[in-house]
């Protein structure tokens, strides 16, 4: 209907790529998703807009795995909150989602006790573990995710598995034959120093101009090395213990840039608090995965404008760090970073709480 009345509409034809009635319409020959009321409206002068479509529900999910994986070299931690049962529906579907591209992949679901589980149970390759919060939670929540994902990385552990994916209960991944190409990650980018091995983290959220700035949104690396980036200390002992100050050279430490110098630190790598030792550590201990490689969905935050981190054309540079980028870093290439003279900034204000300024 809503179609006809449009097509009534003189300047319809002007419009018609700017509306989508129906997403089911082939695209190349092949639709896009199944039947359904679906409506998208956009316009601007100056920019192209394009979409991604995914389906909400695992019903529509059709991608399976072929891979063929020995069951210990691989186990995923999907660590944080569920508090509504908005977040519950949407981990519910993303586990149903992962039997698929995951098949018989042992995955640690590690939340609170005051979260919602309803209908959620064990089984035979989904495990969950509901923690106590500790009473302070820590700049960020630092202490919350420390204690959750130690926990799930506990029993991994003693389930022997070698490898694993730490993710989190507000992201998706939605790429059939990930496990393979993870551990191709690892086998081809070998550390200097073959005792240990690097840790990759996705392209959003691991900041190039914060110093320290790894993201904790998705981690993978070998059992080892995961645990020891997420070793059990709270905010307050790893500040006493590595004599962190609150602020280093502008940059706050704390949450995600906490964990990374503090793994660091614990490698026997000496801190400089300087964005050249970063990009140094970031090419040599660390590796970068572009999140369409895992075809990963993050709700929240602005979640409609998915290369938020990454896509910005008014800077002259992004705010992420991708693999693109990364990749000429480890081969050693002088891509000059410093040359645009940009940083992400931290200060303390009058009431002692931290401010940030980007670039």
């Amino acid at each position: 209907m809503i179609k006809k009345i449009l097509k009534k509409i003189n300047f319809f034809s002007y419009l018609k790529y700017n509306i989508i009635l129906n997403f089911s319409k082939k695209v190349s020959g092949l639709p896009l998703a199944n039947k359904g009321l679906d409506f998208i409206a956009s316009y601007s002068r100056s920019n192209f807009i394009s979409y991604i479509i995914r389906p909400k529900y695992s019903e529509n999910f059709k991608l399976i795995s072929t891979e063929e994986i020995n069951q210990k070299e691989f186990g995923i931690i999907i660590q944080g909150p569920l508090s509504t049962k908005k977040e519950l529906a949407f981990l519910r579907e993303t586990l149903q989602i992962y039997k698929k591209i995951f098949p018989k992949t042992l995955i640690v679901i590690s939340t609170w006790q005051d979260s919602f589980t309803e209908n959620l149970q064990n089984e035979d390759y989904i495990k969950f573990l509901k923690s106590e919060k500790p009473k302070d939670p820590g700049l960020g929540n630092i202490n919350y995710q420390i204690k959750s994902t130690s926990n799930a990385i506990k029993l991994l552990k003693k389930e022997g598995i070698k490898n694993i994916l730490k993710t989190r209960t507000d992201c998706r991944i939605m790429k059939p034959n990930v496990k393979s190409f993870l551990l191709s990650l690892q086998k081809t980018f070998i550390s200097d120093n073959q005792a240990n091995s690097r840790i990759f983290a996705s392209n959003v959220a691991t900041c190039k101009y914060r110093i320290y700035g790894l993201t904790d949104i998705l981690l993978f690396g070998k059992t080892e090395e995961i645990e020891l980036y997420f070793k059990e200390e709270t905010e307050e002992q790893i500040l006493k213990k590595y004599s962190f100050q609150r602020i280093i050279n502008e940059t706050a430490v704390m949450s995600e840039i906490l964990l990374c110098a503090r793994y660091l630190k614990n490698k026997g790598v000496e801190l400089d608090w300087t964005l050249d030792h970063w990009w140094h550590c970031l090419s040599k201990y660390f590796g970068i995965i572009d999140i369409n490689s895992l075809d990963l969905f993050w709700y929240k935050y602005d979640w409609n404008f998915e290369q938020r981190f990454v896509k910005n054309y008014l800077f002259k540079s992004s705010r992420s760090i991708e693999f693109s980028e990364w990749l000429s870093m480890y081969n050693q290439f002088e891509l000059n970073f410093e040359n645009l003279d940009y940083k992400e900034k931290f200060f303390l204000d009058e009431n002692h709480k931290i401010t940030k300024k980007i670039f």
